[in-house]
């Protein structure tokens, strides 16, 4: 009798992560991806030379032997290049305040007791809350043992001291205005997302824990790609799935999209869990819990639009990222703003032909604007157009010249992603925290030997994605 054999639906962390990790235990896995790339949502394109990177922001696990370091390790993922930005932002204003996030604590206590010496007593809270964050990292909890939980109870008065915290509450902290304007803005811009998001990423970033994979998330992917096929699994590109097999309660094979059938003991789906129950099961397991989960769609979509140049100007000297508060509101595609998220990757010199560099804009959007614009081609392509050309011009008085220097550029809608990664609106439902906090995969209620794993079901971020995986495979070995 042969070893038993898993059917994995998508390529991205999740899948990857199963897939290697099923191997390793002697099962026989295979990896229907529809793209033609690994990944997922974890991915870079090219274009003319130059590399748009799409995912990776800041990378934990990147230092050796901690849990998160150890589980890239198995998935092929780690050692590698991985670099790191001496800034985790830079913020500045139209009239020349500049506020930079140094990863050096000693220098980002300095920086900010000289632009604001009056709020000396919350700019040391605020460093003594990084370091004492240096200690641990919240995604080694997710990806390693309950050991792992266990060293967090040392640092539980600084979490709970902080935990109620968004940017937006903790920025208003401080009584210099600019403070209280950029340090709203110091982590991506979310301005409503936890501080304590903030100083696990900044404290990790000081101690490199965080940093950014040289070559960027598709070369990342790529690496754990290669680590499955070397064990001798296989990935299936450009392969639809179009079904789950259930026979009995049971999953028991998917059906692809050229109408075969492809039978295995169990099933891991790295689909959305919208799509998997709606689409691949037919809709046939809902509960009323899941019924109501899926009842109200997320139009809003954070950092839903890459807009991505090519140039021909060295930007080594430049900061890792950057919020540009404009001289006054501008519309851009669906709304009016007033700063401007930038991605600059001169850090990472295999991104782009020598002495060049990429650029990126972030925009947030709603799925309901570019799915209205998607339905008339030529609308949807004169918005990009727009987008770019307006986005140069506010770029003008902080870069002089880049208008000039554009050697292509590419921009990147929702609609873009559900193209190729399947991914389309989320839903506004009540988080699984317990699933989060554990990397929990999603079990389907009526269906046995079936999983659900990645972002959507509650991975956080990459390596709660993979963790999900991990996990997702070792309880398949445990029935």
């Amino acid at each position: 009798m042969g070893s038993p054999s898993v059917a994995i639906i998508g390529a991205g962390m999740g899948g990857l992560a199963a897939g290697v990790y099923g191997q390793r235990a002697g099962l026989r896995t295979t990896i229907f991806e529809m793209h033609d790339k690994p990944g997922g949502l974890c991915t870079a394109w090219t274009r003319r030379g130059y590399t748009f990177d799409g995912c990776i922001h800041h990378l934990a696990g990147c230092r050796e032997g901690t849990p998160t370091y150890r589980m890239w390790e198995d998935l092929g993922a780690m050692p590698r290049e991985v670099l790191f930005p001496a800034e985790l932002t830079q913020v500045e204003t139209p009239d020349g305040k500049r506020l930079t996030v140094h990863t050096d604590l000693e220098r980002l206590e300095a920086h900010l007791l000289d632009l604001a010496p009056g709020d000396s007593r919350p700019i040391r809270r605020y460093i003594g809350a990084l370091r004492a964050f240096t200690g641990f990292d919240l995604f080694d909890a997710m990806t390693g043992t309950w050991r792992e939980w266990a060293r967090l109870l040392r640092p539980v008065p600084t979490v709970i001291r902080w935990a109620p915290l968004t940017m937006r509450t903790f920025a208003e902290r401080f009584r210099d205005p600019f403070l209280r304007q950029a340090m709203a803005t110091i982590q991506y811009d979310w301005v409503d997302t936890p501080v304590m998001l903030h100083l696990n990423i900044l404290a990790g970033g000081a101690v490199r824990r965080y940093g950014f994979p040289a070559g960027g998330s598709l070369r990342f992917a790529q690496s754990m790609a290669d680590r499955y096929l070397a064990l001798g699994g296989e990935i299936r590109y450009r392969t639809k799935v179009e079904a789950i097999l259930v026979e009995r309660s049971r999953a028991v094979g998917v059906r692809l999209a050229d109408r075969s059938e492809h039978r295995a003991d169990a099933v891991i789906s790295n689909a959305t869990p919208h799509a998997t129950l709606h689409r691949l099961l037919g809709g046939k397991y809902l509960d009323d819990r899941l019924r109501a989960s899926f009842a109200r769609p997320q139009d809003e979509v954070v950092m839903g639009v890459h807009v991505s140049f090519g140039l021909a100007r060295d930007l080594s000297r430049e900061p890792h990222a950057l919020v540009l508060w404009l001289r006054e509101p501008v519309k851009l595609a669906d709304r009016v703003r007033d700063r401007l998220d930038l991605e600059l990757y001169g850090f990472d010199p295999s991104l782009a032909p020598p002495g060049k560099g990429v650029l990126k804009v972030l925009l947030d959007t709603t799925w309901s604007y570019w799915s209205e614009l998607g339905r008339d081609r030529a609308r949807y392509r004169a918005e990009k157009e727009r987008l770019v050309e307006t986005i140069l011009r506010l770029l003008e008085p902080r870069f002089p010249g880049i208008t000039g220097q554009v050697e292509v550029w590419d921009v990147a809608t929702p609609l873009t992603t559900e193209r190729y990664t399947g991914v389309g609106p989320g839903f506004v439902a009540k988080p699984r925290w317990g699933a989060v906090l554990s990397a929990r995969p999603m079990a389907v209620p009526g269906v046995k030997g079936l999983q659900i794993v990645g972002q959507s079901a509650g991975g956080a971020g990459i390596p709660g994605c993979a963790a999900m995986g991990r996990n997702a495979m070792a309880g398949l070995q445990k029935k």
